[in-house]
């Protein structure tokens, strides 16, 4: 009998699609989300079954969208955060063989470097790379989350050796001493890292001195920047451009939780 495969996948559109994926196969197979973004901020501690430094950072990432009162946002999410982690590392202990799926983006190929890292040695790993595989793709990157279950169907995920295994282990190493800072994907397929504020000349030449919703600056880099950026980071940078009096921010009145209005100082 055909030992049960488990599958790994980041976030939770990913992880929905590949559920449904299996259910057209007639599959009962376990799909585990990792929820961590590992292309922002630090990770030296980021494997760590408590990981208090890179939670440290992530409340400070979250705080930056201070309309969200902290126990209808920032607590769930540390508590939502937490669990999937826990998870994480509980899949990559276990015996059975676990695919890792995932495209050419940079938290992807972060989180496999993780995974090969941190997975015991008598779990076997196999990667499904839907890169070039299927026809949905941002500006040439891949993402599971953005593949309809039925184009999943096909990808043949591919055992890791010894040798792939221990390089991918040593990536996850080097990224582990690095700083903070905000991490895409090179045009060489590896990954290159940027400084946190690399992203901030984008929302500036969004801006004017006319105030407009931080909502829509945010949504629009999000949508023409090739690098698939998340918004709690882009709020968190406008922040930092709040901080250093480059913006200002006014409050709008009507329901909450409403992010302000953003224009140039």
């Amino acid at each position: 009998m055909m030992t049960p495969l488990r599958h790994l996948c980041w976030g939770d559109s990913a992880a929905g699609n590949l559920k449904q994926r299996n259910r057209l196969l007639g599959l009962s197979q376990p799909v585990t989300a990792m929820m961590e973004d590992f292309r922002i901020g630090e990770l030296a501690d980021a494997d760590a079954a408590k990981p208090r430094q890179r939670i440290a950072w992530l409340k400070r990432l979250w705080a930056a969208q201070w309309w969200y009162e902290a126990e209808e946002y920032e607590t769930p999410l540390l508590l939502h955060q937490a669990e999937c982690h826990g998870q994480l590392l509980e899949a990559l202990q276990a015996p059975a063989p676990l695919v890792i799926w995932m495209g050419n983006n940079a938290h992807d190929r972060l989180m496999l470097a993780m995974a090969a890292s941190v997975a015991a040695p008598a779990t076997p790993l196999l990667v499904a790379d839907i890169t070039g595989q299927v026809a949905f793709q941002h500006e040439g990157l891949y993402a599971v989350g953005m593949c309809p279950p039925e184009a999943l169907l096909d990808i043949k995920p591919v055992a890791l050796d010894a040798a792939a295994r221990a390089a991918l282990a040593a990536q996850w190493a080097h990224w582990k001493t690095r700083e903070a800072g905000w991490r895409e994907t090179a045009s060489d397929g590896g990954i290159v890292q940027y400084p946190l504020d690399h992203l901030d000349p984008l929302l500036l030449a969004r801006l004017s001195r006319t105030p407009q919703s931080a909502s829509r600056v945010v949504g629009e880099v999000m949508g023409t920047h090739p690098g698939m950026v998340p918004d709690n980071f882009l709020f968190w940078r406008l922040d930092a451009l709040r901080q250093a009096g480059l913006v200002v921010f006014t409050p709008v009145d009507g329901p909450k939780p409403q992010a302000p209005l953003v224009a140039l100082a």
